[in-house]
Formats: structure tokens, sequence, C-alpha cells
């Protein structure tokens, strides 16, 4: 450019800052489309050019439509076929066979998405954490609290809040009528994992009203996190916020902040019984105590980074266990014979009502586990797609051109296949694979005998299916902590109330998922699900 030139060039900016920047943001805007549509390593991938161009299109339907964007990429699959580009730098894949290659052991390098790991501010936590190293070692760090051994040794506890929900529920019906099935599960979850957690149980279940809980806290959380993913600036605004000032600006948001500011101060609370030397009242063991006086380094022993590990370890032990519960004791209690079969099943195995039973005894009743099964494919775990990342090489995908691989048809002899390049997320959700009829036929009915072989006994067929925990290096550190509950609420409340307890004035859409926030949520909200429970006679 010459000296005239530049000098003129000079001159209009000054003269027209406004039409010169606009014009030179309008160059950028196509020059990334060109390049996002026809030059992008995943240029060639099939999938609407929308999603292509702007992860705004994914922000419309999770922040505008509050939580609809997994079954728009439902409906992408449908059109474009087992693998689709939903985002300008992402993939999805709906083709079960996978999900090996996806969710690979420690064995496989796998890092996580950082702009999905950004949603709730936990990026510190073991769950939020990117890169595979640092994870591998925050994860060793509290894996053997959640091993089966732990959860074992764990079960008084669990077995003797699992005996307060009881208690309380049939209090709550006699004296303030239907029960909220999924505020009760929330308390005894939260009264389970705090417990475990800090040796100090929030008791949530003392309140025959079940008042007050986290459950609206963190289903706040999951509205927020969709719009923290766009604007990172939100949470951090929102924890800087007061309290009365915030209450009046969203009183959702001032439940979350509140229940990460409680989280703050619970662990900061903790470190300082440490430095004075003090030690947990309890006899056994607790996860922070123990994470704090471990062999972690001291870098990660900062309480800006303990304080997102304690809200990860309370919000994920207990919002999708609690889910998980009420769900599967809903389609219990709309299928009579279901009911009926699992009452007889547990009379036979525990003769006793009041007999304490073991985890591992529960899970050796063929039909109690098959439906727990059931529960967990219908529960879903996490409704929101969990991407992997492989930073070292690429992941092969392969899969039928028409059709699907586990079809009863024609098996086809036409295959695509992708070397999906290194670094790339990708994503699978549980609810798609769930729902697959190939799979799962008639997958929205539940069916526990599609879990049991002709002789009544428990198959594993399907298990490599189930995604409700994930699977590979990063599968839910609280996979066994969930079974425990699950069976020993499930196989607890059926047998001493199942003769009692009916729905009331809730049916089939009011459990279907029918929002992805992070966790499945129902048309209208979890909170419909309820149960009456008549006097003992």
């Amino acid at each position: 450019m010459t000296t005239s030139a530049l000098a003129n060039t000079l001159k209009l900016a000054t003269e027209y800052p406004v039409t010169v920047l606009g014009t030179v943001f309008l160059l950028y805007l196509i020059s990334l489309a060109v390049y996002r549509l026809f030059l992008h390593p995943l240029a060639g991938y099939p999938g609407p050019k929308i999603a292509a161009l702007s992860v705004w299109y994914e922000f419309f339907h999770d922040g505008i439509r509050k939580g609809r964007y997994t079954f728009e990429i439902q409906r992408m699959h449908e059109k474009y076929g087992p693998i689709v580009r939903i985002s300008p730098d992402e993939l999805h894949v709906n083709d079960p066979g996978f999900i090996s290659e996806l969710y690979s052991g420690p064995g496989k390098r796998r890092d996580k998405y950082p702009f999905y790991s950004a949603q709730f501010g936990l990026r510190d936590s073991v769950g939020g954490t990117p890169g595979h190293d640092l994870h591998r070692l925050r994860r060793n760090a509290l894996s053997h609290f959640f091993s089966k051994a732990a959860i074992t040794k764990l079960e008084p506890i669990i077995q003797q809040k699992v005996e307060k929900l009881a208690s309380q529920l049939e209090r709550h019906a006699e004296t303030f009528g239907p029960v909220p099935l999924t505020t009760a599960f929330s308390c005894m979850t939260t009264d389970v994992v705090t417990e475990y957690a800090f040796a100090k149980s929030y008791n949530f279940l003392d309140s025959p009203t079940f008042e007050p809980n986290i459950h609206d806290a963190i289903s706040a959380g999951s509205l927020i996190a969709v719009w923290q993913k766009q604007f990172p600036w939100i949470l951090p605004t929102i924890n800087a916020l007061p309290q009365c000032l915030l209450r009046h600006v969203s009183s959702q948001a001032a439940e979350y902040a509140k229940f990460q500011q409680d989280m703050r101060v619970e662990l900061a609370n903790e470190k300082a019984k440490i430095a004075r030397g003090e030690k947990p009242k309890s006899a056994s063991r607790t996860i922070f105590y123990e994470l704090l006086t471990g062999p972690l380094p001291e870098e990660e022993k900062r309480l800006n980074r303990i304080w997102q590990e304690g809200q990860l370890v309370v919000g994920a032990g207990t919002e999708t266990t609690a889910w998980a519960l009420t769900a599967t004791l809903f389609y219990i209690l709309d299928n009579p014979d279901i009911l009926s079969r699992l009452r007889q099943e547990l009379s036979v195995a525990i003769p006793d009502p009041n007999q304490p039973v073991s985890w591992t005894e529960l899970e050796n009743i063929p039909y109690l586990n098959a439906v727990i099964s059931e529960g967990f494919r219908l529960s879903y775990g996490l409704s929101t797609r969990l991407q992997r990342i492989n930073p070292v090489g690429t992941m092969h995908f392969k899969a039928p051109k028409h059709g699907s691989r586990y079809a009863n048809s024609v098996k086809t002899t036409e295959w695509m296949e992708y070397d999906i390049p290194k670094g790339t997320p990708v994503g699978m959700t549980a609810v798609l694979v769930h729902l697959n009829p190939d799979i799962f036929p008639d997958p929205y009915t539940f069916k526990p005998e599609r879990w049991l072989d002709e002789h009544g006994k428990r198959h594993r067929r399907l298990d490599e299916f189930l995604l409700n925990f994930s699977k590979g290096s990063r599968q839910c550190l609280g996979i066994n902590l969930a079974h425990a509950e699950l069976y020993m609420g499930i196989g607890l409340l059926i047998r001493r109330l199942g003769g009692r307890m009916s729905l009331f004035q809730c049916t089939k859409e009011d459990v279907e998922v029918y929002y992805d926030r992070f966790v499945p949520c129902p048309k209208n909200g979890t909170k419909r699900i309820r149960v009456m429970i008549t006097r003992n006679e």
C-alpha cells in the first residue's frame, strides 16, 4: 500500500469510524462463515449449515427454548445420519457402536470440552477438569471413597436415611396430604452425601414437609448453566451481588448463589478445623477431611479449588439420584403388574419388612435388579451430551450408511467411515441411546423383563448401552453410591409401603424428559410426581 493510499484510508477511518468498523466487522463475519463452511476440518461432515456457522444456534434452543437442543440434535440425526456436526467445532454421534471408542478406559487419553466444562463455573473440580492428566490426579484422590467396598461400609447410614424417609413419607401423607417425591428423595440423597462428605448431615429429612432442601437451588443452577457457557461473566456477577439485591433480580439465581456460598463456608470451616488439629467426631473417615489431609499437592487443596469439589460432590450426589428414585418409583406404581410381582419377590427375599437388608443382597434379587436397571434407563442420569476429545490422535468412526447395525433386518454391506480430527469434541447422549428402538424395543415403555433371560435371571447383554453414569475413564464417580441408594431406597419403600402407596394426579407426561437442563426435566417440571399413602390398619 502506497503512502497516499494509507493516508486516504486513515482519513476515511477518521471521518467515518462507524462505517469503517462496520465494514471490517462484516468482512470478518463473512471470512469466518467461509472458513467454517468450506475450510474448517469439520466442513465435510453432515449437518445443518446454521449449526456449523455459530454456537448461537445451540443457544437459541437451549437458552431461549430452555433446554431443547438435545431434541433438535435428535432431529438432525433423523435427517443426516449417525454422525452430525452440531456446532462449528463439535460433532455428535448417535450410534451405540461408538460408545467404547468415545468413552474409552484409562489406556486412552480423553479430554473434556472446555466450553462445556465452563457451564457451572467448576473448572477446578474433578468433573470439570478438561485435561486428562490433571483429571486423573484429582479423580484418584477421590475414587477410593466411592469404591464398592467404601460404599458397603456406608450402608448403615443409607439404611438409616431410607428408614427416616419412609417414616416421614407416612407422616407427611397423614398431615399434609400428597407427598412430593422428587423433593423428598432430594432430601434423602442430600442427607446421605453430606454425612459422608463432612460427618455432618444437613438433616433435611428432619422436616416432615421436606423443606428446606437444595433441589430448587440445583435446578436453578441448571438453568443458569446454559447462559454461563455463552456469557462466562454471569456466575461471577451473581456471586458478587448481595443476596438481598439478588433476590429482587432473580430468586432462582439467589438460590443457586446461596448454595455455592454455603458450600464455600462449609469447606472454609473444614480447612480451619484441620489447621487447629481437630478431627471428625465420627469414627468413620469423611471425604473432605481425608482429601484435605491426604497426599494431594498443596496447590490442589486451595479453598478456591476444593470448594468446587465440594459443590460437585454434593450437587452430583443429590439430584440425579433423586430423579432416578422418583422416576423408578413412578413407573412401579403406574404398573400394577410390576408392583405386584416386585412386592411378591421382595416378600420372599425379605420375610420381615423391618429387617435391614444389604445392598448386595438386594442386587441379587433378579426382578428388583431388572426394575432398577429399567429405572436407570428411563431416568437417563444426565440428559445432556457428554463430549470427549482425543488430544493426541484421531478417533475412528464406522457405521452403516443406511439403517442401524442393531436392526433385525438384513445387515448393510455399505459403511461410512471417518477419522475424526485430533482435538475435536465429540458427544453422545444417554437419552438418545436409551430410547433407541433397535436396542430397546418399545423404548418409551417401562419393561423390566427386557433385562431378564428366559429363566428369569438377570442377563448382561444390554449393560453396555446404559449411559446414565457414562463410561470409561471419566465415568461418574458416584455410580456405586447411586446404586446403593436405589436398591436400598426402592427395596425398602416397596417392601414396607408398596401396598399402601399410590400415585396422586400425575401421569407419564410428568416423568418423561422434555427439556435437557443438564439433568432431565419433564414438560411441567419435576414436582408433579406425588404419592398418597394410606394408613396402616
